[in-house]
């Protein structure tokens, strides 16, 4: 994993962007020689499909599996019935879709292998913990993933217990940018930033995801072989609302987070329709 330590180090290096929060966004991550095997890898990017059917038996002939994740459904049958019926019943009242998400499972090539194990590894972890100025114990999860059309998540924060989001492109090329599948950055409308004072005060009550309308997007992360990482706080309002055509390509990520192993004790999840 030596060969990846560089990605570690630059995380160190990387100046900070402050707003709507402090983050880092780290324009190509990877090198050119280490990004070219990863887009131009088979089990990582494949043909153009007809039906999404074909789409979703590819991805698990390629050892892709539907992965619990916010904002979707474990389903795949039902995902399908709803997409052929343009109907999507949310599963949150703030959201007006869900999707459905893919995990790599079994990575096949040796060097996505050894990236991905580097991005699991104690110096890349160390690396995000040193210069995010994280104390407490976490657990770290990288892993590859796509999520197909209409996957979405409100605006948010996260809950307590993570420490840590990281996403970073690996888009097929970077005519996806030009698309609506990128994670937005975002900050309260003025008669909504109490809830910042909310969040901070009552720390027994879990952060909760709000209505895109209550929020003003910052900032898009939409370039391909870039990462953008925050810890999380009562600020880091961040979402995601897709549709596109996942027959051509799949946004494709290496998705990963660091959590608390000790988190803050939560006696319940709070909801943003308490705030209307």
């Amino acid at each position: 994993m030596d060969e990846f330590k560089y990605l570690g180090e630059r995380i160190i290096d990387e100046p900070w962007s402050l707003e709507p929060f402090p983050h880092l966004v780290l324009e190509n991550f990877l090198n050119k020689e280490h990004f070219d095997i990863v887009i131009n890898d088979d089990q990582i990017h494949f043909e153009e499909h007809k039906t999404t059917q074909r789409l979703m038996q590819t991805l698990v002939t390629k050892d892709y599996r539907v992965q619990d994740f916010p904002g979707c459904i474990m389903s795949s049958g039902t995902y399908l019935r709803n997409l052929i019926n343009n109907d999507f019943p949310s599963t949150h009242s703030a959201c007006e879709s869900y999707g459905i998400t893919y995990r790599l499972n079994k990575i096949k090539n040796d060097t996505i292998k050894e990236l991905v194990n580097y991005m699991n590894s104690d110096h890349f972890h160390n690396s995000i913990k040193k210069k995010f100025e994280v104390i407490h114990p976490t657990t770290i999860v990288s892993a590859i993933q796509k999520n197909l059309t209409k996957y979405e998540i409100s605006p948010h924060p996260d809950i307590r217990q993570k420490c840590m989001t990281y996403l970073f492109n690996i888009n097929k090329d970077d005519s996806v940018e030009n698309e609506e599948v990128h994670t937005h950055l975002l900050e309260f409308k003025e008669n909504k930033k109490f809830l910042y004072e909310y969040w901070e005060k009552c720390i027994d009550v879990d952060r909760f995801w709000v209505p895109w309308d209550w929020c003003i997007t910052k900032k898009v992360i939409r370039k391909n072989n870039s990462m953008v990482m925050f810890k999380t706080s009562d600020n880091t309002l961040h979402g995601i609302k897709m549709d596109y055509d996942h027959l051509k390509w799949q946004r494709t990520q290496i998705y990963g987070n660091l959590m608390y192993k000790d988190p803050v004790h939560v006696t319940r999840q709070g909801s943003y329709e308490e705030h209307i």
